[in-house]
Parts: structure tokens; C-alpha cells; sequence
């Protein structure tokens, strides 16, 4: 019990020196923040006042009672003492290894986070990967946010960046991942039972604990009873002696040594009865126990037997539920799903292919003949335009020459020949228009005749897409033909009339030319050779214009040679980037297969260390219960003693009110404080052995009288605290 320090009293006369102040040595005590001692008042002769029980005859008895409780308190101090002890030790440990675990843990988190980064290689800061949610996140818990913040964000990088990569792994490194993932289940799925096996040791610590407490009151209850002093006090409540005060303690124990002798003999008969109950308890307990573990035994050994015949010969239905053989399974039916898959989509692409060669053959024979024909026709045109347009030129030329000879005779003649200019014009600029048109029809053939060599490496997408392109074509060319039919059809119309006109103009002409042509005869031989040298001189334009397009045509031809030979060299590069960059990918995919099994081999190790650590544990477990069941005896046979205690007590209970109450107020005022008679002791003083109530000595504390009634010193460290039961 702390002792309470009073607070140094101020006297109001500081100057006046007393006498008794002076005779107190200086030296006496050495704490220097309590007050100077004071002498305890005295009688007039000097001598001390005696203690008022000293002349009582249960003195001695009162001092081995104190003793004896003094002895029993120090005792449960000494248990507690020793039990608290165990468990700081066993604290300390667990706090060591738990913080070489955590700092391990630690070491190899950033072990395995540079290892990765090693792996993995410099992160690629603009790269975008795919966001990672998982259970990593701890947002809403702030024990684990407030451990893992620190590591969080590299942990959550390296997994993004693994799953960044785990999109081009191959089947191995997937398989290798999927068995992977099976061990570590299996390893969780040990760690749980181990969890497990551990929360029911805790179990039995915490049922073992609450038994060893029991029994340590028990074993509190059983010093109690043990004690001299109450069995004394029990064997005169029990016998009903009387002490009168007057008497002696002598006299009293003469007068008492026959009965003792008889009640040692009924104490005897009576622990002997009380062993023989506690062997009945402890024998019939342990049937028990024995019946149970009987049980469990043969339940155990069948399943032993049975788990033996399924580990040395598995069944096909136990191959068939494990979880190797059901991924396997599925694994299998997945690939069998895909390859009737590709095999459908490979007959329906191949009869798609065939037909779509078949109708590209057809279409293309059948664009070659109308190009050809329409190139025969527009040819065919061309010459009868041609002859046209030299003919309808010579009839212009003599035509302008009446005209300058018969102006004011021939104005509709004037007219019919404009109208004949206009209809050339026309068919000049048509004439042009197909020359342009005849040009681009080449040009595709010939594109059509340079792609039909490589049309076996175009994609299916790009032939369709070129099979659309010349439809739109053909169907344009079609529009064009139509409108060029409906064109000529006009223009052998209109030719047709003008040429009814030219023949009656012609008439005029021939009749107007018989008059005139001996003396134009000269004049039109001359313009015949102009003519023809004209039409020489348009001839070797065309060609040179020809030539000049067929130039051209070189130089386009080979810049696109140079383009495409530009292309292909630039696809073999990149082919070959990607080669070398497929070869690295396979060199660290083998690396990490290889670094995957050295983790898997660690983690066999790993498997094979908790298997170990569990069958220590099962041992551990099995001396926990039998441990359990010794105490399951114990408790038992304590029940047993509590049963008998509580009977003795209600005798003891049912003697003390038979007898007189002199006795049992004689008992009271042991316990009563000697000095105010009103409070229980509760307090004892090292010292001088004393023993008052908690209030009296503060108040001599308080009131500077610290000495007792032997006149011996009171000081706060030398009083303690005990406990006196009162019936």
C-alpha cells in the first residue's frame, strides 16, 4: 500500500525554540522532506503506557493469526509475482520474434520489389497501363494504410507493370503461373489450418489459465485452512470451550489437551473421507476421459486406415476431384472448343476463298472483253472521225472559198456551214474527251496487268475493297457508255440531216465546180498538198505528244519502283526489330521460367517446413490436452474439497449460533483496533508487529505522534496493508 505523505505543518511561533526541539537528535531520520519527529507524550514516572492487550489471554493467539495472514498474503504476492514474471517472459519473446518476423518481412518486401524492378527493367513513365484495384488498397483501414502507405505505391507499380506484361506470356509462363497459383493456394490453405490450429491452442491457453486460477484460490482457500491459528479457533468453536479472562494460558491448555486429542482423531477420520471423495471424483473424471479418448482413437485409426488406402492406391474418382486434374479438364475442353472453332472458321474462309477466286476470274474475263470492245469500238469511232473531220475539213476549206466568191447568193448556206463548224467543235471536244478517256482505261489495265502478278498476297479486306472500287467503275463506265450511245446516236442524227444538206449543197457545189474547175484545178491540187503536209505535221505531233506521255508513264513507273523498294526495305527492318526484340522477350521469358521454379522450389520448401511445423504443433496440442485434462482433474477433485469446505462451513456456521455469543464477541474484538474500537485492523507496522486500523494510523501521522504504544517509531515506509477475515 503506498504510504501518503503529510504536508509539513507551519507553527505560528517560527522565532520560539522548545525544549523538546531541542532534545531531538538531528540524525534520527533520513528523510528530509518529511516534518521533524516529535516525542510521544508520557506518564509522570516516565514510563511507557502498556498495551491494552497484554494482559489478554488471546495475545499469543493474535500474533500467530497475524502472522499467519501476514504469511498467506505474502504467499498470493509471491504466486502472482511469479505468474506475472512467466508471463513477461513469454511477452518479451513473442515481442522479439514478432519484431525480427516484421523486420524480415520488411527486408524481403524490398528484396522482392528490387528483384522485380530488375526483372522487369527501367519503367517506361509514358507507357499507359491498365489502373490496379485490389485488395492492396487499403483506404478505409488505418492500421494497414498507416504500415503500408510507405510501400503501397511500389507494390501497386510493379503489379501494373506485371500485368502490362502478362498480355504477351506465353502458354508455359501461363501454365507456370496457373501451377504457381495452385501452390500457393495449397499454402494458404495450410497457413489457414495452421491459424486455425493456433486459435484453438489459445482456446485451451485461456481454459488452462481460468483453471490454474481456480485453482490457485483454490490453493488460497486450502492455505487458509491449513493454518494453526484456525484450526484452534475451529477446534474451540467446535469443542465450545470458554476462557474466562482471569484465567491462565496454561491452566486453558491443561484443561483442553484431552478434547484436542479427540478432535485430531475426527480431523483425521474426516481428511481421510475427504481424500477418498477426491480419489472417487478423480478415478470416475478419468473414466471419463479415457471413454472419450477410446472413442476418438478408434475414429482416429479408421480414418488413418482409410486415408493409408487412399494415398497407396488413389481411385479414379479421386484423381477426377482434384484440382490438378479439374484444371487440366478444363484446360483440355477449352482447347478442344478453339480447335473445332478454327477448323469450322478454316473450311468456311476456304469455300469463301474459292469463291471469291472463282467470281475475281470471272469478273476480270469478263472486264478484259469490255474493255477490249469498248477500246475496238472508241478505235472504230475514232477513225470514222477522223475521216469526218478530214473530210468535213476539205468541204470547209472549199466551202470558204465559194464563201469568199458567192457571199451575198449563199447566207443559208452561210448558216448550214456554222451549224456544220458548231457539230465539229462538238466532236472535237468529245473526240477529246475520249482520247482522256482511252488514256485512263490503259492506265488501269496496265495497273490492273502490274497487280494481277501479286494478287495472291493481298488480304481478303483489301480484295474486297478493290472488287468495290472497280464495280464503282464498271458501273461509272456503263453510265458513261450510255451517255456516249445517246451522244452518237444525236450525232448520226444531225450528221445524218447535214449530210443530207451537204449532198444538195454538193450538188450546187458540183454544179458551180463543173463551171469553174478547169480554172480551180491548179488552186485545190495546191491546197490538197497543204493538206496533206497538215495532216502530216498533226500526225508527228501525236506521236510526239505519244512519246511524251509513254515518258512520262517511265518516270512515274520507276518512282514508284523506288517508293515500293523504299517500303519493302523499311518492312524488313521493322521485321527484323521485331525479331530481335521477339528473341529477347523469349530470353527473359525462359529467365523467369527459370526464377519461377527456384520459387517454386521455395516454396516447396516452404510446404514442407509448415507440414513439420504442424505435426509440432499437433504435439503440442496433444500435451496441451492432456494438460487440459490434468487440470480437468484437478478441478475435479478441488470440486470435491470446495463441496466438503462449504459443508464444514455450514456446520461450523450452525455450531458458532448454537453457542454463546461471549465467545463470538471475543473473536470480534481481536479484530477490533485497540484504539478507537470502532474499525477492523487493516494495517500492521513493521517495526513493533502491531496492528491497527488504516484511519488511527494516518491520524498519528497527521498529528506528529509517531510512535505507537511501545514507544516505537512510525514512519510511512514501514506500515503495510493486510487482511483479517471476521466471521
Amino acid at each position: 500500500m503506498p504510504a501518503i505523505e503529510a504536508s509539513p505543518v507551519a507553527s505560528s511561533e517560527s522565532g520560539i525554540v522548545k525544549m523538546e526541539d531541542r532534545k531531538r537528535p538531528a540524525t534520527h531520520d533520513h528523510n528530509d522532506s518529511a516534518p521533524p519527529l516529535k516525542k510521544q507524550a508520557t506518564s509522570v514516572n516516565g514510563g511507557s503506557r502498556p498495551h491494552p492487550d497484554a494482559d489478554m489471554p488471546w495475545k499469543d493467539d493474535l500474533e500467530r493469526f497475524q502472522k499467519d495472514a501476514i504469511w498467506r498474503q505474502m504467499q498470493e504476492y509471491k504466486r502472482e509475482k511469479t505468474s506475472l514474471e512467466a508471463k513477461l517472459k513469454e511477452m518479451s519473446k513473442a515481442t522479439a520474434y514478432h519484431n525480427d518476423h516484421l523486420r524480415i518481412i520488411d527486408a524481403w518486401f524490398n528484396q522482392l520489389i528490387d528483384e522485380i524492378k530488375t526483372l522487369m527493367g527501367a519503367s517506361d513513365e509514358d507507357k499507359d497501363r491498365p489502373s490496379f484495384r485490389s485488395s492492396l488498397l487499403f483506404e478505409n483501414m488505418e492500421d494497414f494504410e498507416k504500415h503500408l502507405k510507405s510501400r503501397s505505391d511500389d507494390i501497386r507499380a510493379i503489379i501494373t507493370r506485371l500485368q502490362s506484361f502478362s498480355t504477351n506470356a506465353s502458354p508455359e509462363v501461363t501454365n507456370l503461373q496457373s501451377q504457381l497459383a495452385k501452390k500457393l493456394a495449397e499454402e494458404k490453405g495450410t497457413i489457414a489450418e495452421l491459424e486455425k490450429a493456433l486459435a484453438e491452442k489459445q482456446q485451451l491457453e485461456e481454459s488452462l489459465e481460468a483453471a490454474s486460477l481456480r485453482y490457485m484460490v483454490a490453493e488460497k482457500k486450502l492455505d487458509r485452512a491449513r493454518s494453526l491459528t484456525v484450526a484452534k479457533l475451529e477446534k474451540q468453536y467446535l469443542l465450545g470451550a470458554q476462557r474466562p479472562g482471569g484465567d491462565s494460558a496454561s491452566a486453558s491448555r491443561e484443561e483442553q489437551s484431552p478434547v484436542n486429542g479427540v478432535s485430531s482423531s475426527v480431523e483425521r477420520n474426516s481428511e481421510l473421507e475427504e481424500a477418498h471423495k477426491q480419489l472417487v471424483a478423480v478415478s470416475e473424471k478419468q473414466k471419463e476421459q479415457l471413454q472419450k479418448l477410446e472413442a476418438e482413437n478408434a475414429s482416429l485409426l479408421s480414418q488413418i486406415t482409410e486415408l493409408n488406402v487412399k494415398r497407396t492406391k488413389p481411385t479414379d474418382d479421386d484423381y477426377a476431384h482434384t484440382d490438378l486434374f479439374k484444371q487440366l479438364r478444363s484446360q483440355y475442353d477449352d482447347v478442344v472448343k478453339r480447335i473445332n472453332h478454327l477448323e469450322a472458321t478454316n473450311i468456311q474462309l476456304r469455300e469463301e476463298a474459292a469463291k471469291l477466286r472463282s467470281e475475281r476470274t470471272a469478273y476480270r474475263n469478263q472486264l478484259d472483253e469490255e474493255t477490249q470492245n469498248v477500246i475496238a469500238e472508241k478505235e472504230a469511232q475514232l477513225m470514222r472521225a477522223e475521216t469526218d473531220l478530214a473530210r468535213i475539213r476539205n468541204a470547209r476549206d472549199e466551202l470558204l472559198a465559194d464563201q469568199q466568191m458567192r457571199k451575198a447568193a449563199q447566207e443559208q448556206e452561210k448558216i448550214a456551214t456554222t451549224k456544220v463548224q458548231e457539230l465539229a467543235d462538238a466532236a472535237q471536244a468529245r473526240i477529246n474527251a475520249l482520247e482522256s478517256e482511252v488514256e485512263r482505261l490503259r492506265l488501269q489495265i496496265d495497273n490492273t496487268k502490274a497487280a494481277h502478278t501479286e494478287i495472291d498476297d493481298i488480304p481478303l479486306e483489301e480484295l474486297r475493297a478493290k472488287y468495290q472500287n472497280l464495280e464503282r467503275q464498271y458501273s461509272m463506265l456503263n453510265t458513261e457508255l450510255t451517255s456516249m450511245q445517246t451522244a452518237c446516236k444525236k450525232y448520226s442524227a444531225l450528221a445524218s440531216s447535214k449530210v443530207a444538206d451537204f449532198s444538195a449543197l454538193e450538188e450546187k457545189v458540183a454544179r458551180l465546180t463543173a463551171e469553174k474547175s478547169k480554172a480551180d484545178q491548179k488552186y485545190f491540187a495546191a491546197m490538197k498538198s497543204k493538206e496533206a503536209r497538215e495532216l502530216e505535221v498533226r500526225t508527228l505531233r501525236m506521236q510526239n505528244s505519244k512519246s511524251s506521255d509513254i515518258v512520262s508513264q517511265l518516270k512515274e513507273s520507276e518512282a514508284t519502283t523506288r517508293s515500293l523498294l523504299a517500303n519493302m526495305e523499311k518492312q524488313a527492318s521493322e521485321t527484323k526489330e521485331a525479331l530481335n526484340s521477339i528473341i529477347s522477350k523469349h530470353h527473359a521469358a525462359q529467365q523467369q521460367i527459370a526464377e519461377n521454379n527456384i520459387v517454386i522450389d521455395g516454396l516447396k520448401a516452404q510446404v514442407n517446413e509448415l507440414k513439420s511445423l504442424s505435426v509440432s504443433k499437433d504435439s503440442s496440442l496433444a500435451s496441451a490436452s492432456s494438460a487440459c485434462r490434468k487440470a480437468e482433474t484437478e478441478i475435479e477433485s478441488l470440486k470435491v474439497t470446495l463441496a466438503d469446505t462449504k459443508k464444514s462451513l455450514e456446520n461450523w456456521k450452525n455450531k458458532s449460533l448454537g453457542n454463546s455469543s461471549s465467545e463470538y464477541e471475543m473473536l470480534r474484538s481481536l479484530a477490533l483496533c485497540t484504539v478507537c474500537r470502532r474499525n477492523f485492523k487493516n494495517t500492521a507496522i513493521k517495526t513493533c508487529g502491531h496492528v491497527f486500523c488504516k484511519e488511527c494510523v494516518e491520524e498519528r501521522l497527521t498529528s506528529r505522534s509517531r510512535k505507537s504504544i511501545v514507544e516505537s517509531p512510525i514512519r510511512f515506509s514501514v506500515r503495510f496493508k493486510i487482511y483479517i477475515r471476521v466471521p
